[in-house]
C-alpha cells in the first residue's frame, strides 16, 4: 500500500474511532471511576502516529492545523457562521477535534465547493490540486507555478463567488443578506494559511 493510500485509509478509520471515543466519553460521564474514552483516544493517537512515522506531539499539531484550516475554509464558503467558527477554533486550541459532519453542502442551496473553485482559478482539476498538496506544496507555491500571486488568486475566487452568489439570489436560493455575509467572509480569508505543511525535523 502506498503512503498516500495508507494515509487516506487512516483518515477514514479516524472517523469511526472518533465516534467510539465519543461513546466512551459518554460512558465515562455515567461512570466517573473509568475513563475509556480518554484511553481509547490516546491509544489511537499513538497507533496513528506510529503508522505515519511521527511522534504523537507532531500528529496532534498536524490535526490541530488541519482542523483550523478546515474551519477557515468552511466559514469562508458560508458553510458555518463566525460564531460557530469561533467555537470550533476554541475547541481545537483546547485539544479537541470535533466532528465536522463532512462540511456538507449548505441547506440554503448555494453549492459552492471551495476546493474545486481554487483548482479552477488555478487552471487545474481538483484531482491535480489534491496531488500537488499531497506532494507537500503550499497553495502559494502552486499559485506561483501558475503565474499567480495569492492576492490574484483570491481576487479570482471572489469574482467567481460573487457571480455564483448573484445567481443564487436571483433564483431565490439565497437571500441578499446571506450572500453579502458569505462574500464578506471570503474577502477576509487568508489564503496563506491554506494547505500548510510542517517539514519533518
Amino acid at each position: 500500500m502506498t503512503k498516500i493510500k495508507k494515509r487516506f485509509s487512516l483518515v477514514l478509520i479516524l472517523v469511526l474511532v472518533i465516534s467510539l471515543v465519543a461513546a466512551g466519553v459518554a460512558m465515562a460521564q455515567a461512570n466517573p471511576s473509568s475513563q475509556p474514552g480518554a484511553s481509547l483516544k490516546q491509544l489511537y493517537l499513538e497507533k496513528l502516529a506510529a503508522n505515519l512515522g511521527i511522534d504523537v506531539s507532531r500528529l496532534q499539531e498536524a490535526m490541530k492545523n488541519a482542523g483550523q484550516q478546515a474551519v477557515e475554509a468552511a466559514q469562508a464558503s458560508g458553510l458555518i457562521d463566525s460564531d460557530k467558527a469561533q467555537k470550533l477554533q476554541k475547541a481545537l486550541e483546547e485539544g479537541y477535534w470535533p466532528g465536522f459532519g463532512g462540511f456538507k453542502r449548505p441547506a440554503h442551496g448555494w453549492g459552492y465547493k471551495f476546493g474545486d473553485e481554487i483548482a479552477t482559478a488555478l487552471g487545474i482539476t481538483p484531482q491535480e490540486l489534491r496531488q500537488e498538496i499531497q506532494a507537500g506544496k503550499t497553495l502559494e507555491q502552486i499559485a506561483t507555478e501558475k503565474g499567480l500571486t495569492l492576492a490574484q488568486l483570491k481576487e479570482k475566487l471572489i469574482n467567481e463567488a460573487k457571480t455564483q452568489l448573484d445567481q443564487a439570489v436571483a433564483s431565490g436560493k439565497l437571500t441578499r443578506d446571506k450572500a453579502d455575509k458569505i462574500l464578506n467572509n471570503l474577502e477576509q480569508m487568508d489564503l496563506s494559511k491554506f494547505f500548510q505543511h510542517k517539514q519533518p525535523r
